[in-house]
């Protein structure tokens, strides 16, 4: 069953859609979307495990960001800390549910930041799934910043070989300030970030769940982001598996990467939920 739902503050509702099984197996997915993204996911990924997973006993919430999709705010309010308080807010909610025993987050791109945010303030949470994380606070190195400024310029050079390319910038429906954001701006993070992303993940280093980290071979943060993940969960002792896709980009834009992406998801969250249950 899928039940549009309303919660939180009445200054800022938030929206999304909850997906009930027929047989609860007591494990509850709360979905979150990217920065510009909303409840559905890229290309439908979201609600298309969240049935999958509602017909395997899962309870799923799928969640519009507040200034995103049908939720109240505004988008120019919006920020980590306000995506990581929604979080709160619809896990909260879905924890309201008297069947539901354990709690698990999936998250994409910055929902995969809001995820570990999240997760280092609830001890409630079992484990998070994570795909195409970014990097964030100490994990983030130049090189990295340099190499995704790089991917994106032969990104837009290949484009260049393309009449429909050239079509749209005779047309004037390129936005040039977002490619040139893209391939000339320092993605430095403001002194400020750094503070706040350092604190997540000090505080993040005594989780006590598990993670999945997913990634796609051709997404120009996988290298580094993966790389930075794997030795920070060794050295702090969080279990972790790690996959990568080859030659997936940052959103699994192909059906054969979504396929791989969901089912990668879905077995991780079933052994998960078995070995809840021994």
């Amino acid at each position: 069953m899928e039940t549009t739902v309303t919660f939180g503050k009445e200054a800022a509702s938030l929206r999304g859609v909850l997906h009930e099984p027929e047989r609860s197996n007591g494990v509850g997915v709360v979905f979150l979307h990217g920065w510009p993204g909303n409840r559905i996911g890229p290309h439908r990924m979201f609600v298309t495990l969240a049935r999958r997973l509602a017909g395997l006993g899962f309870h799923s919430l799928r969640i519009d960001f507040r200034g995103r999709g049908d939720s109240d705010g505004r988008a120019e309010d919006a920020s980590i800390g306000t995506m990581i308080e929604d979080t709160a807010v619809a896990v909260d909610f879905l924890a309201r549910r008297p069947e539901i025993k354990k709690l698990y987050l999936l998250g994409i791109c910055s929902g995969g930041k809001v995820a570990i945010g999240a997760a280092s303030a609830d001890p409630r949470l079992a484990g998070l799934v994570l795909w195409s994380a970014e990097a964030m606070g100490p994990l983030r190195t130049r090189s990295a910043r340099t190499h995704k400024s790089v991917s994106a310029l032969r990104l837009y050079l290949n484009k260049l070989s393309s009449a429909e390319t050239w079509k749209k910038i005779l047309t004037f429906r390129v936005n040039t300030r977002m490619v040139r954001k893209a391939i000339i701006t320092d993605e430095t993070p403001r002194d400020a970030e750094v503070v706040r992303e350092t604190a997540m993940l000090d505080a993040f280093k005594g989780f006590q769940g598990k993670l999945l980290f997913i990634y796609g071979g051709n997404d120009p943060d996988t290298k580094f982001a993966a790389e930075a993940y794997t030795k920070f969960c060794t050295r702090h002792g969080i279990p972790s598996e790690f996959h990568e896709i080859p030659e997936a980009n940052h959103s699994f834009y192909s059906l054969e990467w979504e396929r791989n992406v969901l089912a990668w998801s879905e077995h991780w969250l079933i052994r998960q939920a078995e070995s809840d249950r021994r």
